[in-house]
């Protein structure tokens, strides 16, 4: 045997045994069960799950250098028998996505999800993981921070490369955005890194269209608009429905590219969709009169985060601080700048805003940097669900109710939505926010089949789409014109008509 060979025999040995030592590590199975349990009486309710049929399927060391951590992952498989009805697809209510971060799973990992509301009797099947490290007494601690699922990471389009040229330039530029955070923001390559990502985009774009795909604007990855995306994406092709789900900074920069006809379709906030077809001349948007709503598909809600020792109790007490709003493209931009008008707050005291991406907002949080943040997201947002779990000191500000008075005086959709206790770990107290609706829109000039195909998808769709993306049962005919202050998009309009007599018919 080489020297290689020997080193090489050496390594994938030592896996091995650190696979097979780590299988036998961590709490046994009765302890895991109990913990199971418990999360779900906690972070839901008693009596509404029961845990049967569970099994410990083994363990894996993890090791986090931020929080200086070592300890293991303990996997398992369950099912959990609902003890009563209970539907994880309300518009207000503790939702699959709360489930999923309670108990160490994904969306996806959770087996028996009905879009329409589960019975009692019914069996959920669960694959999850819980995190723990040892303590000096060699006892198992668990690390509730740890267990939830991580987000993920931009996947890579695969480009066939024909040596030197165009094809080959792409596929290096794409293998390049995949380390983008090795470069630090504003500096040369970090600069380089930015323009080149949107001009991968545009290419991606483009070439879409070349080949004939429906163009939807998503999100950032791996937000909610972006996860909707992908998933509408595969299963319209599992139809022969060539859909291309496009990466964008979000609503305001969706509903610009759909009044440019660079996109047939855009994820857009309802409201947000509401204020550039009217326009606010004053804060920079203009009437985009192309816009047309085709459907609401979900509630969304606007997020005000603040740390306990930054003394800030309510919205009034902003003023003078240092915000971050999120990036221009996006609707949390938006909202903040209408509450900031609606509670009349002055301009002049109110200097440090911020325009950054949400991860930069949430370590600046954390630092000290900023005092405060807006994010317009669905409930459960994963990005809020990974920061509770980590500061116990993360607090939620409650909109007054006067000023939902003054939006709907101005004619904004808005409604208060009471995001109820336990929506994120250690989260005691439920708080009132602004409620509006994300929606599928599409400009004046789209196709009348590219509409009709959209929204028999988003009503055919049922439980296969929300095994993909589980907020995708939410869509409902009941829900699906809900808070939309635009026009439908006519062919949008005709269908409904038909679908509903449809229905009607005997």
């Amino acid at each position: 045997m080489s020297v290689s060979q020997n080193r090489r025999f050496t390594y994938l040995l030592t896996i091995v045994i650190l696979c097979l030592t780590g299988c036998d590590r961590g709490p046994d199975r009765e302890r895991l069960q109990q913990d199971l349990q418990s999360r779900l009486d906690q972070n839901f309710q008693q009596d509404l799950f029961a845990v049967e049929d569970f099994q410990r399927t083994g363990s894996a060391p993890f090791r986090d250098l931020e929080h200086d951590l070592s300890g293991v992952y303990a996997y398992y498989d369950a099912e959990l028998e609902l003890l009563q009805d209970y539907s994880l697809s309300e518009w207000q209510g503790l939702n699959l996505g709360t489930l999923a971060y309670a108990i160490g799973a994904t969306e996806s990992g959770i087996e028996g999800f009905h879009a329409q509301g589960n019975v009692q009797g019914d069996v959920l099947k669960v694959h999850g993981r819980f995190a723990y490290t040892q303590d000096q007494q060699g006892d198992w601690k668990s690390l509730d921070e740890e267990s939830g699922p991580r987000p993920a990471h931009r996947p890579e389009p695969a480009v066939e490369s024909q040596g030197p040229g165009p094809e080959s330039v792409l596929k290096e530029a794409r293998s390049l955005l995949t380390k983008a955070t090795e470069y630090k923001a504003g500096s040369r390559q970090g600069l380089i890194i930015e323009e080149l990502d949107t001009a991968v985009d545009r290419i991606d774009l483009r070439l879409a269209r070349l080949e004939g795909k429906i163009l939807l604007g998503a999100g950032v990855a791996p937000g909610t608009y972006y996860s909707f995306g992908e998933a509408l994406s595969r299963y319209a092709g599992q139809r022969d429905i060539p859909i291309f789900s496009a990466a964008s900074e979000g609503s305001v920069a969706n509903a610009s590219s759909l009044q440019a006809g660079r996109l047939d379709f855009g994820l857009v906030q309802s409201d947000v969709a509401q204020l550039l077809y009217g326009g606010l001349i004053g804060e920079g948007f203009f009437p985009n009169r192309e816009l047309r709503g085709v459907a609401s598909l979900w509630p969304e809600a606007v997020h005000l985060l603040t740390l306990e020792g930054s003394g800030i109790r309510r919205l009034a007490d902003l003023q003078g601080r240092r915000v971050a709003v999120g990036q221009r493209g996006s609707g949390s931009r938006v909202n903040a700048v209408l509450l900031g008008l609606a509670a009349r707050i002055d301009a002049g005291e109110f200097p440090d805003i911020l325009e950054i991406s949400l991860a930069r907002a949430i370590a600046q949080l954390e630092s000290g940097d900023i005092d405060a943040l807006f994010l317009t997201e669905a409930i459960p947002a994963p990005s809020i669900q990974a920061l509770a779990a980590k500061r116990n000191d993360l607090r939620f500000l409650s909109v007054p109710p006067e000023l939902f008075v003054q939006l709907a005086e101005n004619h904004f959709v808005y409604y208060p939505m009471t995001v109820p206790a336990k929506t994120y770990p250690g989260q005691t107290e439920p708080f009132t926010t602004l409620g509006l609706a994300a929606a599928l829109m599409t400009h004046a000039r789209v196709e009348d089949k590219k509409v009709e195909e959209m929204l028999e998808l988003l009503l055919t769709g049922g439980d296969e789409l929300a095994r993909k993306y589980y907020r995708a049962a939410f869509i409902s005919r009941e829900t699906m014109r809900l808070g939309l202050a635009v026009p439908l998009h006519p062919a949008a309009a005709r269908f409904y008509d038909r679908y509903d007599q449809q229905r009607a018919a005997p």
